[in-house]
């Protein structure tokens, strides 16, 4: 690499190819410094014998880059091309919807067409019926099918993907003069294609950029960029070159474009800030905005019909859901998979008929990861007959990017905050609906161990933390990428994407960057009309997702159904009639002490849907039992059918929560009445957490609404003995497993006390 160029390009996925290739097109000289190695055809790692043989980042500078922070699982890939050569080669447009909330100013659908358009023509994308040569895949034609027997067949796709479906045998030149062949569906996509039937981004964006005069660097390393005080902005990118031994080299430009991807670029420009101090003014926000783009992984064992994952490309058909669920507006699309036929052995492992990977062993991250090793010892590289009737699926939706990625105050180790709870609905949504396609094939549904045994998330779709905003306080740079602060430094990939686009997000992330390129050139050369050449060859490509059909109600819902929990409780007291005033609760309830005037009731309380409950603000739940009043009731009592209770809602002051009762039942007079009531839990200066929990301050009201007049006002309280049996009662409904009930049970206990620690513990470290 030459010391100096007008610009540098960090990375070469999907951001820094089409940067490299329109700077070098527009007559700038360019070094394109990636940190991985350049696959010619037939150099992806194949030893399947030993996993650190050229397949781990972390063994020798591997295709692979994993990385497993405590609360998700990032999987990268570090090689020419970036994210291309192992993606699932799927280029589909992020709905109208996408770009209302969130982005900055300029971004519409209808604005980035053009540039999805011209990224098609670029990339050659078509769909799998476009495969004349060997036919649709098995797969393909059971999805199909699957997809009908659920009633989803309006929202049924075949994505366009980025494949050569020219003739396997017949090698021949792309139009960038590039040699590739036709697909072979040797269903190795994700792991690198030898055959180079993949239209990854080598083989056009960065070839044409190589065409017009850039230079690439393989295993350049970019450690540190610092602007240069020359007068001018320019900048020194230092990097180490592991083609020779690490070495400290560095070069300048005066522009510099970090396309590094997602958490490599977020991370990149939080050690120039916080730990080298080199570019010390960006933004606060740095960091934040990150998503996982709602990736969920999943799995169909001993299905009816062969499904053949080893054969085709690895993605061939999407299934949208569109439904709002509660608070959360969940949309996510499910794409079947595949995988080469030698790791089908390993897969296996996860097959529930089979058990082989056993719940008791894993407690922790290291026991998982102790338990891994142990159950794949051997067992790579050798196909297994099962693999036929085994299905594997890849959901993607729109998470709340509400993650941070940052660096560990003391060691400066990267770290990311995920928050699962507040995106269990989605999560929960795509389970229950991988569930239902598994039944559907009739297999055996199966989940990401990782997900299942401890509810870490795994991505392969990393967006955010370095986002786009309109102003400095919003994000890290301005609707073109441009950094905030620092003229002519630019991000210009998945990072800067403000939320999860709920689709395969590499064409967008092209789109995104053929756009803000193309402000940039313009505004470098002066000349307002710039465009990239092959725009006049750019031909309108009709989306699939513009003929998926969502009922106004949204798409069904999943047939299997969500674990929820369930528990009995029962509270005792006393009332009295027409006390005045009716806020006098002690009052009313020793007067009716006195008066003997009995109040209870016995309810089952239900959260059908423990993600939706823990995430909404209200968290409600449904209450059905009998309640006794005396004065109002039968002796025996009057059953409760529709009551409605609600968990720690907000309270009048910042660290008080109250729990609501609204239990509408009818009197022994045939009238309809209301028994009303709440838990004001708060520290009154006792630290009363059990008198704040089990008392109940209560009014009968006239009808069934909560504006009903006031007919009697008491207290009622959980007594110990009923208490006790009450933790007898909690169950954990629609779980299958031991280990579902014991999760929901949990999930739902840590809720329940950290609300506790907020109200009686938290402030007094405040």
């Amino acid at each position: 690499m030459r010391p100096a160029y007008d610009a540098i390009v960090i990375g070469s996925g999907f951001g820094g190819a089409v940067s490299a290739c329109r700077m070098a097109q527009a007559g700038f000289s360019v070094g394109v410094l990636e940190r991985g190695r350049s696959y010619e055809t037939e150099r992806f790692p194949r030893n399947w014998k030993d996993p650190a043989d050229g397949w781990l980042w972390t063994a020798g500078q591997g295709l692979f880059d994993v990385r497993p922070f405590e609360k998700m699982t990032v999987v990268q890939c570090a090689g020419l091309g970036g994210g291309s050569l192992i993606y699932a080669n799927v280029h589909l447009r992020a709905p109208h919807e996408v770009f209302a909330r969130g982005w900055p100013r300029g971004y519409s659908r209808e604005a980035l067409d053009p540039y999805y358009d011209l990224a098609a023509y670029m990339l050659d994308i078509n769909s799998i019926r476009q495969s004349r040569h060997l036919g649709l895949p098995a797969k393909t034609r059971v999805m199909a099918d699957v997809a009908a027997s659920l009633g989803r067949s309006a929202q049924f796709c075949y994505p366009n993907i980025a494949v050569d479906f020219g003739a396997p045998d017949a090698p021949h030149l792309n139009k960038f003069g590039v040699t590739q062949r036709g697909c072979t569906f040797c269903g190795e996509c994700d792991i690198g294609c030898n055959v180079h039937a993949k239209n990854t981004l080598d083989l056009n964006y960065l070839a044409l950029a190589r065409k017009c005069g850039a230079e690439i660097g393989t295993q350049c390393e970019v450690v540190r960029i610092a602007p240069i005080n020359d007068g001018g902005c320019h900048y020194q990118v230092e990097y180490k070159d592991h083609a020779n031994g690490g070495a400290p080299l560095q070069c300048k430009a005066r522009y510099v474009f970090v396309c590094a991807g997602a958490v490599n670029s977020t991370e990149l420009l939080l050690r120039c800030r916080d730990v080298h101090r080199s570019l010390p003014n960006l933004s606060g926000r740095l960091g934040y905005g990150y998503s996982g783009n709602g990736d969920f992984l999943a799995f169909a064992f001993n299905t009816e019909r062969p499904f053949k994952p080893s054969e085709g490309p690895t993605i061939t058909t999407a299934i949208v859901y569109s439904r709002k669920e509660d608070d959360f507006d969940n949309w996510f699309i499910f794409q079947e998979g595949g995988y080469p036929k030698e790791i089908g052995a390993l897969l296996q492992l996860l097959n529930p008929s089979r058990g082989l990977f056993r719940e008791a062993e894993v407690l922790s991250r290291d026991e998982f990861y102790n338990a891994l090793r142990r159950q794949t010892a051997g067992k790579y590289g050798y196909p297994d007959p099962a693999s036929d009737s085994t299905a594997i699926f890849l959901a993607m939706g729109r998470d709340l990017a509400d993650g941070q990625i940052e660096l560990h105050a003391l060691s400066h180790d990267l770290k990311i905050t995920w928050n699962t709870s507040s995106n269990m609905p989605l999560y929960g949504a795509q389970q229950r609906f991988s569930a239902d396609v598994a039944e559907a094939m009739g297999g055996n549904v199966a989940l990401n161990p990782l997900w299942r045994l401890l509810h870490v998330p795994v991505t392969v779709h990393n967006l955010g933390g370095c986002l786009m905003a309109d102003s400095k306080d919003g994000g890290v740079t301005d609707p073109y990428g441009e950094v905030f602060d620092y003229p002519n430094l630019f991000v210009l990939d998945g990072s800067i994407l403000p939320k999860a686009t709920g689709v395969n997000p590499s064409h967008t992330i092209a789109a995104v960057a053929e756009r803000n390129i193309e402000a940039a050139i313009r505004r470098f050369k002066s000349d307002p009309t710039w465009r990239a050449p092959e725009s006049s060859h750019a031909a309108p490509i009709v989306d699939p997702l513009r003929a998926i059909s969502i009922p106004a109600e949204g798409t069904l819902p999943p047939r299997t159904p969500a674990v929820g929990i369930a528990f009995t409780e029962t509270m005792k007291g006393h009332l009295s009639k027409g006390w005045n005033p009716p806020e006098d609760y002690a009052g009313a309830e020793k007067a009716g002490q006195a008066a003997g005037r009995r109040m209870e009731f016995t309810l089952t309380i239900t959260m059908p849907d423990l993600d939706a409950f823990l995430v909404s603000p209200q968290h409600a739940g449904k209450a059905v039992g009998t309640v006794l009043v005396d004065g109002f009731t039968p002796p025996q009592g009057a059953p409760v059918t529709d009551g409605v209770f609600n968990l720690f809602v907000d309270g009048d002051q910042f660290y008080q929560r109250r729990m609501l009762y609204a239990l509408p039942f009818t009197g022994s007079d045939g009238k309809p009445y209301l028994l009303d009531g709440f838990k004001d839990v708060r520290d009154h200066g006792h630290f009363d957490v059990w008198g704040a929990t089990s008392t109940l301050y209560t009014v009968i009201r006239e009808g069934h609404s909560h504006q009903g007049q006031v007919l009697a006002t008491g207290i009622v309280r959980i007594l110990i003995p009923d208490f006790l049996h009450q933790l007898t009662t909690f169950t954990a409904v629609g779980a299958k497993t031991a280990l579902q009930r014991a999760a929901a049970l949990t999930r739902f206990g840590e809720s329940f006390f950290g609300s506790l620690w907020d109200v009686f513990v938290r402030p007094h470290f405040e």
